[in-house]
């Protein structure tokens, strides 16, 4: 069945991890179409920078600190959107951090915050939004997964076991509301975006971390996540690069996830030395910035790549 696409000026769009990156990409993107926008992160202050940016652009948006390690925070935020503006049309879980180490070389309190957050904020921000969405008889879920939700890094090995946990549990939870038609439930999963996940990382590998080449515009991933809210769909993923993995995926896994371990476990490091560090993953610091600053083929194509996905993310959006 082809669904019609929706017309998202004034849908109420719950959003996790929307202080900076993809989340606040996706934000930016939201409100180019007058979505009303209950957005949560755990940093406040950069929440509230996001929020006024959004009011800017013309959207309502309510800004909810919430840690999505906390249950009840998750449940807070789903309150407090309902209170706000009455239901939910959208909820996105786009919240997630990176550790990387030599596997067994991890700091547990590391691990545990990018399970509780990678895999229990996805779990925690479903729960809720499908009773929600049950309880007013429609809605669309989009959680965010990866690309790495179906291929290896050996780099990263307990990044890619969260984001393969949230995709099977997005495509459990897409059979378990097959039969209500209004509800909706999609998987993203996003290559390598250029975002600060990367800096903000928890690193003991030794050496620096860089968004794995291509690294795509955060705009573009953004851009994916509004289409999936406008028609929903059931897996979708961004760039040549990404679709390229995915068709050779389906046609030879083995060859593949070689392929791709061999590769993104090189690329992911740069030769410059790096002392160990949480980055964010168990304290947040203050976040902000959309772009990671990685190098992705030179200031025209960074430009380009930006530039065609906010053109994207608008599409269908109201010129007035």
């Amino acid at each position: 069945m082809i669904l019609r696409a929706r017309d998202l000026r004034g849908a109420v769009v719950v959003l996790t991890g929307a202080s900076s990156g993809l989340g606040r990409a996706t934000a930016e993107a939201f409100a180019a179409h007058g979505s009303r926008l209950v957005l949560a992160a755990r940093t406040e202050e950069a929440l509230a920078e996001v929020a006024a940016a959004c009011r800017e652009a013309g959207a309502e948006a309510v800004a909810v600190p919430t840690d999505v390690r906390d249950p009840e925070a998750v449940d807070r935020l789903r309150r407090r959107a309902v209170e706000e503006f009455g239901h939910v049309d959208v909820w996105v879980d786009a919240a997630g951090v990176l550790v990387a180490a030599p596997f067994g070389e991890e700091e547990v309190d590391e691990l545990e915050a990018l399970v509780a957050t990678n895999v229990g904020g996805p779990l925690f921000g479903s729960r809720a939004a499908l009773a929600t969405f049950r309880q007013q008889g429609h809605g669309t879920l989009v959680n965010v997964s990866s690309l790495l939700g179906l291929v290896p890094n050996p780099v990263v090995p307990s990044y890619v076991m969260s984001k393969f946990a949230v995709r099977g549990l997005t495509l459990s939870l897409r059979q378990l509301v097959a039969g209500e038609r209004h509800i909706h439930v999609c998987d993203v999963m996003p290559g390598p975006i250029d975002t600060p996940l990367f800096a903000r990382a928890a690193n003991r590998t030794g050496r620096q971390l860089r968004a794995i080449p291509p690294a795509y515009a955060p705009e573009r991933v953004a851009a994916g996540i509004v289409a999936c809210a406008r028609r929903p769909r059931r897996e979708m993923t961004v760039g040549v690069a990404s679709h390229l993995i995915l068709a050779s995926h389906r046609l030879a896994p083995a060859a593949t996830e070689w392929a791709v371990a061999q590769a993104a476990g090189r690329l992911i490091l740069r030769p410059t030395p790096a002392s160990p560090t949480s980055g964010a993953v168990v304290e947040p610091d203050r976040a902000g910035p959309v772009h990671g600053g990685w190098r992705r083929g030179g200031r025209l194509r960074r430009a380009a790549g930006e530039r065609l996905g906010t053109l994207q993310g608008r599409r269908g959006a109201d010129p007035a």
